[in-house]
């Protein structure tokens, strides 16, 4: 029998579904002309403004943030700049350079990170299963980086620190997030609004600090058409991710979003065969990092 309630796990799992597609349409803006940076800026600005009209129309026209606490915002506000925006940075660099199963793949460390930094900071239990589920996972992973899969044309062993310091920033910003529900009350789309702002503005900075604000809004159509569709699937995904986060803990609910990647394997069998490879041993990693996530889970 599950420990929570069957909604948290039905959340997690079409979030994972959400997650494990966005990729795909990354991928293929990248590769009809588009580039990282764009990638991730304009993700951004959909996921922003989709997030804030639903708030708009929720609360009828009032800004009802007004009524959040200052601690609230500010762990949302932390959230989106460390995850959303930092990590983005490093994911869709990843996606780039590597591909979109691979770079999925081996960010589904961030399980290890969130399980450590839970125990850690918010009290949440690990069971001697949940250990051994987090190790199969890793084990998974090196699977995963050594199966010869991703680009076609291939990367280095060195592009494995993008998706990893992404999977750190992507478990540091869920920590906090849940956090953030926990000190306060507080609903999916204000915690959403907030933090996506926050990544908006933090990567819009960087973008014109580096002297590339020009990469910001550059593209063809494809480029355009593809990160538009990355960026409503990823909005989806969040709102399912923090309306899991409200019920359960967050422990559970990263380690179950791990299903991702098997979900972007599939599809991009389909839509990626011209420029990603999908080899048997990159699918047996993916399939122990589905085992490992269950064990997780279960326990």
């Amino acid at each position: 029998m599950f420990a929570w309630p069957t909604e948290f796990y039905m959340l997690l799992m079409a979030c994972a579904v959400f997650r494990g597609s966005e990729v795909i349409f990354s991928k293929r803006g990248l590769e009809s002309g588009g580039n990282w940076l764009q990638n991730t800026f304009q993700t951004l600005v959909v996921r922003t403004i989709l997030a804030w009209s639903l708030l708009f129309v929720l609360s009828k026209g009032e800004m009802i943030i007004r009524e959040i606490s200052i601690i609230a915002i500010g762990a949302f506000v932390f959230s989106g700049i460390v995850a959303a925006g930092i990590g983005s940075l490093f994911f869709y660099n990843g996606v780039d350079r590597m591909g979109a199963s691979v770079c999925t793949a081996i960010t589904n460390t961030r399980p290890l990170f969130v399980v450590v930094l839970a125990v850690v900071f918010l009290g949440e239990n690990i069971t001697v299963p949940g250990m051994i589920g987090v190790i199969l996972v890793v084990i998974g992973v090196i699977l995963i980086t050594r199966s010869k899969g991703g680009n076609i044309s291939g990367w280095k062993k060195s592009d494995v620190v993008f998706p990893l310091i992404a999977a750190l920033f992507f478990a540091v910003g869920n920590v906090v997030r849940k956090f953030g529900f926990v000190v306060e009350p507080i609903s999916a789309i204000q915690a959403l609004a907030i933090n996506e702002i926050a990544a908006l503005v933090t990567v819009g900075i960087y973008g014109i600090w580096v002297g590339r604000g020009h990469e910001l809004y550059k593209g063809n159509v494809k480029s355009y058409q593809n990160f538009l569709l990355s960026g409503i699937f990823v909005f989806f995904a969040l709102f399912l991710l923090f309306q899991a986060l409200i019920i359960g803990p967050v422990s559970i609910a990263d380690p179950l979003l791990g299903t991702a990647p098997l979900f972007t394997v599939l599809i991009a069998i389909v839509l990626l065969g011209k420029v990603e490879r999908i080899t048997k041993t990159l699918i047996m990693g993916t399939l122990l990092v589905i085992i490992g996530i269950a064990l997780l889970t279960i326990s």
